[in-house]
């Protein structure tokens, strides 16, 4: 007849996620509640039955960091899809409701019809090209575009230390090597939503910073590095 092993008793142990602090085993399993180190508490030895296996919020043993909960570029990917679409919706609002997408077509439509008319004509003289008004407005569309998508992405990051894409898959921006359940700080927040903001604006800049996570060892983007944040999967 075999007997499970004896679980050490209730209390505050060494954090087994690798924080400098201490967290509190209630004798069955890992609970959230932490604390700091106290300076004076005798050194005992963290209970080693199965920690990524009890507590709720990480899946599985950490090692000196978050590392071993790095989110995959797969989960990545489908998270910034969910933001995409949202972040056009939004936007489409907003460049509506300023009369900047009207004004848009409204150019573009001009220059289509110059350029039909040109090429029905024998294709003789210097080809039509844009108004300045077509470039001028194109690039008020272009910067509000980044402010929208900076605005978005620093407001959830803040907040939440996620985007929407990332809190429905379960997914949550840390500083590199912080714990899961650590805030992000509004200052690192707002450096990763711009920067993000404007690599994203132009498909292959934004495809090379998104690549990244496939390969890099801590699965960051461009982005990422240089905010100097990474990307845990806690569900």
């Amino acid at each position: 007849m075999t007997h499970a092993p004896q679980q050490p008793p209730a209390g505050w142990y060494p954090d087994p996620a690798g924080s400098d602090g201490e967290r509190y085993w209630d004798g069955i399993a890992w609970s959230q509640a932490t604390r700091d180190k106290v300076v004076f508490a005798p050194p005992v030895e963290a209970p080693a039955s199965g920690y990524g296996q009890s507590a709720a919020g990480y899946g599985r043993p950490m090692s000196g960091t978050a590392a071993s909960n790095v989110a995959s570029f797969g989960w990545r990917f489908l998270g910034f899809l969910i933001d995409f679409i949202l972040f056009n919706v939004v936007g489409g609002i907003v460049l509506s409701a300023t009369g900047v997408s009207q004004r848009l077509d409204g150019e573009l439509d001009r220059w289509l019809k110059a350029f039909l008319l040109w090429a029905d004509t024998g294709s003789t003289g210097d080809i039509p090209m844009p108004s300045a008004e077509f470039w001028s407005v194109g690039l008020l569309s272009t910067a509000i575009s980044i402010a929208v998508f900076a605005i978005y992405r620093t407001v959830m990051l803040g907040l939440f230390s996620a985007t929407v894409g990332q809190l429905a898959l379960g997914l949550r921006t840390v500083r590199l090597g912080k714990d899961p359940g650590s805030k992000l700080g509004w200052g690192v927040a707002a450096l990763r939503g711009v920067i993000g903001a404007i690599l994203y604006q132009h498909f292959l800049v934004g495809f090379v910073n998104g690549i990244f996570a496939a390969f890099t060892k801590n699965r960051q983007t461009l982005s990422d590095m240089m905010s100097k944040t990474q990307v845990l999967k806690i569900r």
